[in-house]
């Protein structure tokens, strides 16, 4: 009896066009769906999917989740998804050529796990392994977070340090973070669970940062107010979830407001002058914004 056929070895590939703003924010999302890599391109992004699995079990899947995500950010959806195969990669290794240590504002150096790094004096080092959750301290939306709660907590003049929330906190980046550089006590929120996890472990490899407490969940389940909230989000579900942010902001305290694209600004500053914020400031790093509030007193 003739032996069945082998599997092929290697990768199938799907190659999804995208503009280039959103090429790390459409990358996240398709890593974190399928549980595969993600390879972000000038205008397109490009998945890796095991050769032993048929394209037939996740090409319709994929294309749903793309066409989720054009009409959620207002893209058109002519681009076809291209398909293609290649033989073995390392992934792993490919992947990670992309992170490398890197200091964010004056102080903050993120270092990935697989990365040697030797601190300078005074250096803040945080030590990230990203997994599928966002947040590494490559993107843009994530430097001006960083570098906003460094500005936030140089300018605190009370003796009692700031508390901070940190509304989808993904890889854990943002509210450990937020431990070194002295806010007490920290929250990190997310619906996600295997986000949670993957900042937990994050947590682990940051013994500076143990204070932090993470929750699944949503901002809703959290409690109390908090001097300094961040989110790092999306436009969309921002706006949804204005009036929930400003019930935990304490009176008088910060917002952070990022993931939100230059020509959605107004859209998004407007959503929340309603709610009783007013615009401290807004710091900008290519297409994306991180717009600075403040709660009324």
């Amino acid at each position: 009896m003739d032996a069945a056929p082998s599997a092929p070895k290697g990768w199938w590939t799907a190659d999804v066009p995208c503009e280039e703003a959103l090429c790390d924010e459409l990358a996240a999302v398709l890593a974190e769906k399928f549980g595969v890599g993600a390879q972000v391109e000038k205008a397109w992004v490009r998945l890796y999917l095991p050769a032993p699995t048929a394209p037939s079990q996740w090409k319709s899947h994929l294309e749903q989740a793309v066409a989720h995500f054009r009409a959620a950010w207002g893209l058109p959806q002519s681009d076809p998804v291209r398909y293609g195969f290649c033989e073995d990669v390392d992934w792993n290794a490919r992947w990670k050529e992309g992170f490398t240590p890197l200091r964010v504002g004056r102080r903050l150096v993120i270092v990935p796990t697989w990365e040697p790094y030797t601190p300078n004096p005074g250096d803040l080092v945080l030590t990230i392994d990203p997994g599928m959750a966002f947040g590494t301290g490559h993107h843009e939306t994530t430097r001006l977070c960083l570098r906003w709660l460094e500005d936030v907590i140089a300018e605190w003049l009370h003796p009692t340090p700031p508390s901070l929330l940190d509304v989808g906190t993904g890889s854990g980046i943002l509210a450990m973070a937020g431990a070194l550089l002295g806010f007490r006590p920290v929250l990190g929120v997310d619906n996600d669970p295997d986000a949670v996890c993957i900042a937990e472990e994050n947590q682990a490899m940051n013994p500076d940062a143990a204070s932090v407490r993470f929750l699944t969940g949503t901002a809703d389940a959290v409690r109390g107010t908090f001097s300094v909230v961040v989110a790092n989000i999306q436009a969309g579900p921002l706006m949804a979830m204005a009036e929930t942010l400003a019930r935990k902001v304490a009176p008088g305290g910060r917002l952070g407001l990022c993931g939100v694209l230059s020509d959605q600004v107004a859209s998004v500053l407007s959503r929340y002058e309603q709610v009783g914020f007013h615009a401290e400031n807004r710091h900008q790093d290519g297409e994306w914004v991180l717009i600075a509030l403040r709660a009324r007193s």
